[in-house]
């Protein structure tokens, strides 16, 4: 492979802001998404239309993919190109969130605590919280925006939902959702005090 391929590419990601001197990351990432996948490079190549010896050869890096070549196998895998070359201190594919007191948005003092994990993330906006009772009590939540959606999961215990005119008790292991643009209420009255999660989704906004 000429040396002018990868300064043309090079060239283009500088551009795009994205400086790139090697394509260790290229090679680690189509290995690992094959091994991910339990996919074979003959069922790669067949899908992405890219010999099975280029790929085998861009894995162990001896080869130096072209624009066309990425595109290809970007499109096989079903992810933008942009993923497939930009170097992995760009990605920040992996990002963990922990409940901790400045997170926290319920009452102080209160047997209900809430943590606000993420503010309106992803495609669809999506707020996600983590909760548990401290003790036997409730919690009012009043009605969010039209159009969105919560969906909670209890870890442990037993959560009573009030709806409307409608209340169910949940029970570990299971998951509810409803219209989240109505208030409703959370409570913890008996059995193992109620711990889980939720998110709610904004498809107006």
């Amino acid at each position: 492979m000429s040396g002018n391929t990868k300064y043309t590419i090079v060239k283009l990601f500088q551009y795009s802001g994205n400086a790139m001197n090697d394509f260790a990351h290229i090679s680690a990432f189509i290995k690992q998404y094959r091994l991910a996948n339990q996919e074979t490079l003959q069922s790669l190549s067949e899908r992405s239309q890219v010999s099975r010896s280029m790929i085998a050869q861009i894995e162990s890096g001896q080869a130096c993919p072209t624009i066309n070549v990425l595109s290809k196998l970007a499109n096989a895998m079903n992810i933008r190109l942009g993923e497939l070359v930009e170097p992995p201190e760009n990605q920040s594919r992996i990002k963990v969130f922990q409940p901790n007191e400045n997170n926290i948005v319920s009452k102080p003092n209160h047997p209900f605590v809430c943590h606000h994990l993420t503010h309106q993330a992803g495609k669809v906006p999506t707020d996600f919280y983590s909760f548990h009772f401290t003790d036997y009590g409730k919690t009012d939540f009043g009605a969010n925006i039209p159009g969105s959606t919560k969906y909670l999961w209890l870890e442990s215990g037993q959560l009573t939902i009030y709806h409307a005119t409608e209340n169910i008790t949940l029970k570990a292991g299971r998951m509810a959702t409803f219209n989240a643009a109505i208030p409703h209420r959370f409570e913890s009255k008996s059995g193992s005090l109620a711990k889980g999660i939720f998110l709610v989704t904004y498809d107006n906004a």
